[in-house]
């Protein structure tokens, strides 16, 4: 496993990918330039 990354206020997101319901792959780098908005929730 990687060590952890510290990120500042300002500092570009990590290039993350996760794989999609269609079996497909997404990832952030795909985005880039276009306006995103994540929702991170839990049920705990």
């Amino acid at each position: 496993m990687p060590a952890a990354t510290i990120l500042q206020v300002g500092d570009p997101v990590p290039d993350i990918s996760l794989p999609c319901l269609d079996a497909g792959t997404l990832a952030l780098a795909d985005l880039r330039g276009k306006r995103l908005l994540l929702f991170f929730w839990g049920s705990w």
